[in-house]
């Protein structure tokens, strides 16, 4: 296997991840609800946060596509856990530009074709909200 990352625990309830080959890294905590310190992220909203990643790159990509401006839009995600399950994520996109009825039906597909976001179990909820100017 040709692994892209490396998982370790590092003590008490944290876990540092680094990409290979580019050695970029990043620590993972419990939620403070179960223990953990709250001065990193759970591995729930790390899971969130690389949907919303995987969200933005298929508007980026749809944009580019179809020629609109995709630069900063911003989405921000969180997790919602109940009774040790992940039941619910949370995305409020932000569109900074005007963005007519066909560039915003074009972004709304674009979400909905994430794979990332598809490969999750229907019964994890998303809930989706945008936030477009003009």
């Amino acid at each position: 296997m040709n692994a892209t990352s490396i998982t370790t625990h590092t003590g008490d309830v944290r876990c540092n991840t680094v990409f290979t080959p580019s050695k970029e890294e990043f620590i993972t905590d419990i939620e403070t609800a179960s223990g953990g310190k709250g001065e990193y992220p759970c591995p729930a909203d790390m899971l969130a946060a690389t949907v919303a990643s995987c969200m933005l790159s298929m508007i980026a990509w749809t944009g580019k596509k179809h020629g609109f401006d995709t630069r900063g839009i911003s989405i921000a995600a969180c997790a919602e856990e109940k009774g040790g399950k992940l039941t619910a994520m949370h995305f409020h996109i932000t569109v900074p530009q005007n963005a007519d009825g066909g560039t915003r039906l074009h972004m709304e597909a674009a979400v909905k074709h994430c794979p990332v976001g598809n490969a999750i179990s229907p019964s994890v909820e998303k809930h989706i909200t945008w936030d477009v100017a003009g």
